[in-house]
């Protein structure tokens, strides 16, 4: 952050209930900068719930949001608005973010594959069918309007819900502006192949992915599930919901809202699943 080309920036530091000397670090870094930093401490409740407190407290025109394992290039934020400067005066109304590229820290290779060059004159939904297929992460400078109404749910027994739960509505409503420039250093763990901040897989890894697959199923149009992709997640949830923590199985059912067809497929599933559930749990490494 200290080394960003762009200057005009609030940043906001969100503590999550941190054990380390965090305080003392961010206490050096405000003394160092010229620029607004507001440092929030709150108990640790996830992801989700420290980026609902980020954005109560944000007051400029644009979020970007950084975690603790990325890093930013010193032209990340002049890159973004750039980006967003490039999109015509009578449709900016139209877009809601504008999104740049990442590499990995290692080989600082492009993570994914790149969008096709002339994506941004495409026709809307030609483009976004298109990004949908493209793999890889992104960052993205959204604009803090759209953001204005939404929040994270905050549900018991669940630490992370996935960004995809926001962001789906989003997308469909409105335009996206895609750029291949990189702007964020993803940095993943050399000798295991997965980002630093990965959770190893207890049982509370699988409340969080049961909870979001979930949500995925009861919301099957909104996500585009259907067919086989259908009855692969149902199978994946009915495991996920198995291997979850007690608590979460005493708090939530595993059954759909409104969905017969795919609640019969889990009382049919949950048989087997819990007779093969010690071979998962040590098939899979499950702490």
């Amino acid at each position: 952050m200290r080394k960003q080309t762009y200057k005009n920036i609030e940043h906001i530091i969100v503590d999550d209930g941190s054990t380390d000397n965090l305080d003392d670090l961010v206490a050096d870094y405000i003394a160092s900068v010229d620029y607004e930093v507001k440092y929030i401490k709150k108990a640790n409740g996830g992801k989700h719930t420290a980026t609902n407190v980020a954005w109560d407290n944000s007051e400029g025109d644009f979020i970007i949001q950084l975690d603790s394992d990325d890093e930013f290039m010193p032209d990340t934020i002049t890159k973004l608005v750039d980006m967003y400067r490039q999109i015509p005066d009578d449709e900016k109304s139209e877009f809601w973010c504008v999104t740049g590229r990442c590499v990995d820290q290692v080989e600082k290779k492009l993570i994914g594959e790149p969008y096709p060059e002339d994506i941004n004159s495409m026709e809307v939904s030609r483009a976004k069918s298109i990004a949908d297929t493209i793999s890889g992460d992104k960052v993205g400078l959204m604009k803090r309007e759209m953001l204005k109404n939404l929040r994270y749910p905050e549900p018991e027994c669940v630490t992370f819900v996935t960004e995809s739960r926001l962001w789906s509505g989003l997308t469909k409503k409105f335009r996206t502006w895609y750029s291949n420039e990189i702007v964020l250093i993803y940095y993943i763990n050399e000798n295991e192949g997965n980002t630093l901040s990965d959770p190893p897989k207890t049982q509370q890894t699988y409340s969080n992915y049961s909870y979001n697959l979930k949500y995925e199923l009861e919301n099957k149009e909104l996500y585009g599930v259907f067919g086989v992709s259908l009855c692969r997640k149902v199978l994946l949830y009915a495991v996920y919901y198995e291997l979850s923590t007690e608590e979460y199985k005493a708090k939530y059912s595993i059954y759909l809202t409104d969905d017969k067809q795919a609640n019969l497929l889990l009382m049919i599933l949950r048989i087997p699943v819990k007779l093969l559930k010690n071979y998962i749990k040590k098939r899979w490494n499950v702490i």
